[in-house]
């Protein structure tokens, strides 16, 4: 589930400006345009200096006079951290086949993201870095001393961050970013932003139309966090459903049968039982992988406790695109093997940490953790875990909740702020119970493993007129797992405004397990008779190109925490 970095581009050969002057941009991947923003720095100092917000665009077929035009549809995929810019151009053309032609489909880079400055620079070099990341603990279980260890590192984390990065780290806040949304929105010359955010994209569009009640256009959230929670520091109820998630891929390799499911056993408790055993098995004996098939080649590596939970965990996020294969992987593993489950792993992208070469001219950003740490603490108004007893009390919430998967989330859910004492300097302003001036749509799955379906209800409920639309499946968001049912009412919502029905239960297209041809695909489609098949082909594409995998929230908090990055 690695993240494939776009072309290099040289986002400091546009000229930055409160207008937008779009350039020509990855023309391999069709049609694209770029501009830089000028923004101010903080909005709550507007003499404190500036930032620079890179955007992406994918024109819409008819030019601004027509009237078939309906204007700009902003996205972000979420994280914190990913890059709607990446969004667009790898994905513009799923969402342009959902959508249509009438509207310009924009991604933007949140602060301290790929092409949008000032970012967050905490290390001075790859050597640095290495010495953090390198023992940080990313489970809990993996040792009596890793809560102990991974609680001092995030008081390291903290300290650095303080005497090296307190003013960029003050300007990345959600608050902020929405204050950019809306001077992207103002830089159009329109008053009302069009929007679709999942995962923490929905903590932006949460504050947005918290701080911009009066300035919502066509706007969804998908896959939603719960905004008050969030700012709260508090956010302990992420893995709600993560353990359902995780009971219905063994019910749906049950219902998929041994030819569809390679750990099919005749019922969940055997499967589940397989897969513990393993889990139990690693932890005590790690599995050592190497390959001298090449021999100018050589790759090896240790599949341990750790990495398989994690792949187990992603697992759970899209599981329609990456079940199958995961189920084959953990066979192999069961007669020794363990290369397969480890390519679904980042583990081994640490080593570049110790060889990139880098820019000493420029800031060296390490990866997405500093940037995530930035946003999500630097975003919670009153954290209460400044002790280590603290943290352990948070934690135990969180493992209640998943003992299994719980361990793998604290470090960056909660437990890289224990040690994070900076504040955004733009702070909320609004409230998440308003009126908007035009109703939200709220998308939410019913077995999500880290946006449960009730942080979706919550959302809802505060926002006036808006319409919760359930999509009935395991995974993070409604990317995860293609239904023609929600994809019509996404289209719809933004051609004429039209919500669905209050209520509104979404079934997935395909199960869990099935092939591209199966049986209840091809019937689920049939009964929307109105979908088409262009629309049918591409959003499925969509939920089975891996493309929605590299982002949302967490989902590659493994790869980005592994991998290096170097910005402008």
């Amino acid at each position: 589930m690695s993240v494939v970095p776009l072309p290099p581009f040289n986002w400091t050969a546009l000229t930055a400006s409160t207008n937008l002057t779009w350039t020509p941009c990855f023309e391999a991947f069709g049609n694209l345009q770029c501009a830089r923003l000028s923004v101010p720095l903080y909005y709550s100092e507007p003499s404190a200096g500036e930032a620079q917000i890179a955007l992406v665009m994918s024109p819409s077929n008819f030019s601004a006079g027509d009237s078939n035009y309906k204007g700009q549809i902003l996205f972000n995929p979420g994280g914190p951290g990913d890059s709607g810019v990446q969004l667009i151009v790898e994905g513009g053309e799923y969402f342009r086949s959902i959508i249509g032609p009438e509207y310009d489909l924009v991604g933007f880079d949140p602060r301290s993201v790929g092409g949008t400055t000032p970012v967050v620079s905490i290390f001075k070099n790859p050597a640095e870095a290495l010495q953090w990341y390198s023992t940080y603990p990313e489970n809990l279980n993996e040792s009596d001393s890793s809560f102990g260890r991974a609680f001092a590192q995030a008081d390291i984390l903290g300290r650095l961050a303080v005497d090296r990065a307190k003013n960029v780290s003050e300007a990345v806040s959600s608050p902020t970013v929405a204050s950019d949304m809306f001077s992207i929105m103002q830089a159009f010359g329109v008053d009302k932003l069009n929007y679709w955010g999942i995962s923490y994209g929905t903590v932006l569009g949460s504050t947005y139309a918290a701080m911009y009640p009066d300035h919502v256009g066509r706007f969804i959230i998908d896959g939603v966090v719960n905004a008050h929670e969030w700012y709260t520091g508090n956010d302990t109820a992420s893995l709600a459903t993560s353990d359902a998630a995780l009971a219905s891929l063994w019910e749906s390799c049950v219902a998929a049968g041994p030819t569809n499911c390679a750990l099919y056993e005749n019922s969940t408790e055997l499967i589940a039982a397989r897969v513990n055993k393993l889990i139990a098995d690693v932890h005590v004996a790690p599995v050592p992988i190497y390959s001298d098939a090449d021999p100018s080649a050589i790759s090896f590596g240790v599949l341990d406790y750790t990495t398989l939970v994690q792949v187990l965990y992603q697992t759970t996020y899209f599981p329609y695109s990456h079940a199958s294969s995961f189920a084959s992987a953990l066979v192999a593993l069961e007669a020794g093997n363990a290369s397969a489950v480890f390519a679904g792993s980042d583990t081994q992208a640490v080593d570049a940490l110790s060889t990139c070469a880098f820019d000493t001219s420029k800031p060296y950003v390490a990866n997405i953790m500093d940037v995530e740490l930035a946003i999500a603490c630097g975003d919670a108004l009153n954290p209460n875990v400044s002790t280590v007893q603290q943290a352990k009390e948070l934690y135990g919430e969180i493992v209640a909740q998943s003992p299994l998967f719980g361990p793998d989330a604290w470090p960056t859910l909660l437990g890289g702020c224990t040690g994070w004492s900076i504040r955004g300097k733009d702070r909320l302003n609004g409230s998440f119970v308003t009126n908007t001036s035009n109703p939200i749509l709220v998308i939410g799955n019913t077995l999500d493993p880290v946006t449960p379906l009730i942080s979706a209800k919550n959302m809802s409920v505060g926002f006036a007129g808006s319409v919760l639309l359930t999509q009935n499946s395991t995974g993070h968001s409604s990317w995860s797992g293609f239904s023609s049912c929600t994809a019509q009412a996404v289209a719809a919502y933004f051609a004429n405004g039209t919500l669905p029905a209050a209520g509104t239960m979404c079934q997935p297209d395909f199960a869990i397990f099935e092939p591209a041809d199966g049986i209840s695909s091809l019937l689920r489609r049939d009964a929307n008779p109105g979908t088409g098949a262009d629309l049918y082909g591409a959003a499925r594409a969509l939920a089975g190109s891996g493309l929605a995998a590299r982002f949302g929230r967490f989902a590659r908090r493994r790869a980005g925490r592994r991998a290096l990055g170097q910005r402008a």
